[in-house]
């Protein structure tokens, strides 16, 4: 095997001889960064450095040329997260809560107990193609609780992917794995997929945090079997956000909306949720919009 890997960094790897595969993701900079913006209560930064990490290696592993959304949507103490990959690895997302509610509860809550346990609560992913295509959404309900386990079951109901993903957040970093069976595979992989996915479910958070960020934990993980790991890619974070998807908002918002600001606050100020930037604008650029030729769709990205 190669040299350990960097923190920041994505890897696919097979099982040589099996049809199963497998991607490995630390997150560190491109996390913190993430939840910077906001003072996100500990439960939910822990989760959506987990989503980060599941958008990360869902990007890596679907047969996909496009961007890549993770949607929570809930009526919870958590009411909407929003994680978004786009093709090169750029990862940036978001959140909104009730911080009363959410800051009664424990560091380790679930992703469905952030949702409130509310059977209406889904995980969206939808994958926006790079070129000319139509949209992909798959919906999964949150009852498997988890953020590991409700991605294992959209791969198994959605794409049809027996899958097993660890992943382990804290103090605002991330370590992923993921093993999936393929479907071309036959009972000559059941040694190896049930070898495989027994290891990584009695895996501890050592050996999990191991497996990411080196060849050699990974090894340690599989003694039995021969793993080739192909070279990283380096995820980060990075936002589409720019003053004229902005503007395009505000055209969106309409004339009324934007003269009640003005009326309010004397100019209008826009604040980024992914990443903080202030957008602000005069009375006389605010109306300018209205003139102006319609910029990018501030929707799609």
């Amino acid at each position: 095997m190669s040299q350990p890997v960097i923190p920041d960094s994505l890897s696919r790897f097979v099982f040589e001889g099996a049809s199963v595969r497998g991607a490995r993701v630390t997150l560190a900079e491109t996390t913190r960064t993430l939840l910077a913006p906001h003072d996100y209560p500990a439960p939910l930064a822990r989760v959506l450095a987990e989503l980060a990490g599941a958008a990360a290696l869902l990007a890596a592993t679907l047969k996909f040329d496009g961007s890549l959304t993770l949607q929570v949507v809930a009526t919870g103490p958590v009411r909407l997260i929003v994680v978004e990959c786009n093709p090169g690895l750029a990862l940036r997302g978001t959140a909104q809560w009730d911080d009363a509610r959410l800051r009664e509860m424990s560091a380790d809550a679930t992703l469905r107990a952030l949702a409130g346990d509310d059977d209406q609560a889904r995980l969206a992913i939808t994958l926006d193609p790079r070129r000319d295509g139509p949209l992909y959404q798959g919906i999964v309900s949150l009852q498997p609780a988890s953020v590991a386990s409700t991605i294992e079951h959209y791969l198994r109901t959605s794409e049809q992917i027996v899958s097993k993903l660890v992943l382990d957040a804290g103090d605002g970093t991330v370590a992923g794995l993921l093993v999936q069976r393929m479907p071309a595979s036959g009972p000559e992989d059941d040694s190896t997929w049930q070898r495989v996915s027994a290891a990584l479910g009695a895996a501890t958070r050592e050996s999990v945090a191991s497996a990411a960020e080196s060849d050699a934990g990974l090894s340690a993980l599989f003694p039995a079997d021969d793993v080739r790991v192909f070279k990283p890619a380096h995820p980060r974070f990075a936002c589409t956000c720019s003053r004229p998807r902005v503007e395009g908002a505000l055209r969106i918002a309409g004339r009324d909306e934007i003269e009640a600001a003005l009326s309010h606050d004397g100019e209008v100020d826009v604040r980024c949720e992914f990443c903080g930037t202030h957008y602000t604008f005069t009375p006389g650029e605010a109306r300018a919009v209205f003139d102006a030729p319609s910029g990018p769709s501030p929707t799609r990205h």
